[in-house]
């Protein structure tokens, strides 16, 4: 599928008109901060219901409701999306989170995992959320009502707080049920005030912002829902990934393989 890379300024709990473009030295404030793997789940099996994490003492992710880990056992079987193993989920009130947010929000993090949702209908589906009380932190998600991928921001915890959303602008959600789905990550830098949300390896819009609003999540990592909003995913999840600080775009391009890489 097609991709470009468009460029979009939105702000954070900012007045409106206070939104900016990205400055000549937001690489090098990038890479001054520092990177620390909090997660990696290949979700290859699931004994007793729990994910592993590759992470030294990283927290698990719990499967719910009816969310199984399938593994291909047989070469001429149906194929996971990365290697062996993959989260299959049928919408209906499964999930699978973590006891504790890996990463908070109010600090640089990047959040990844791949997504093939079973249809993009009229139902939007939330791939991965980090939740606080009343709202979402964050949100990785399938619109219905744009047809995209997207990622939602909530400016406070609150129910009725301002959102900002960043929707990927060129590719439509992979749904072939024999496809590799997307790979979907979102890395946020505070440092330079600016979340990156790239789709395939690829920066498919950025939203630069003077962000005063940076809450810390309060709930677990969710994979396969909103636990504000609902909005269960229908589909396939893998390679489930969460870091401390900026992953730099060759990581990112990296992470989007099809290959398993736990030393990354």
């Amino acid at each position: 599928m097609g991709l470009g890379a468009v460029a979009l300024s939105l702000t954070l709990g900012a007045l409106p008109g206070t939104a900016h473009a990205a400055d000549t030295g937001q690489t090098s404030r990038a890479a001054e901060t520092p990177l620390s793997r909090e997660g990696y789940w290949p979700l290859e099996a699931a004994p007793g219901g729990i994910a592993p994490n590759v992470q030294a003492d990283g927290l698990p992710l719990t499967l719910n409701g009816d969310a199984w880990i399938y593994h291909n056992e047989d070469i001429f079987g149906d194929a996971a999306l990365v290697d062996q193993g993959d989260l299959r989920l049928d919408g209906d009130g499964d999930w699978a989170a973590t006891s504790a947010a890996p990463v908070g929000g109010d600090g640089s993090f990047t959040l990844a995992a791949r997504a093939r949702p079973a249809a993009a209908d009229d139902r939007t589906q939330t791939v991965l959320s980090l939740p606080g009380s009343h709202a979402d932190r964050l949100a990785i998600r399938y619109q219905a009502a744009t047809g995209k991928w997207e990622v939602v921001v909530s400016t406070k915890d609150k129910a009725d707080a301002p959102q900002v959303v960043v929707t990927e602008e060129q590719a439509l959600p992979d749904d072939d049920p024999y496809g590799v789905g997307d790979h979907l990550a979102v890395v946020y830098d505070a440092p330079a005030h600016e979340l990156r949300f790239y789709v395939n390896g690829q920066l498919a819009n950025t939203s630069t912002a003077a962000d005063t609003t940076s809450w810390t999540a309060s709930g677990g990592l969710q994979v396969g829902r909103s636990a504000i909003r609902g909005e269960y995913f229908e589909g396939t999840v893998d390679e489930v990934r969460a870091y401390s600080g900026v992953a730099n775009t060759t990581m990112i391009s990296q992470m989007s393989a099809l290959t398993g890489l736990p030393d990354l």
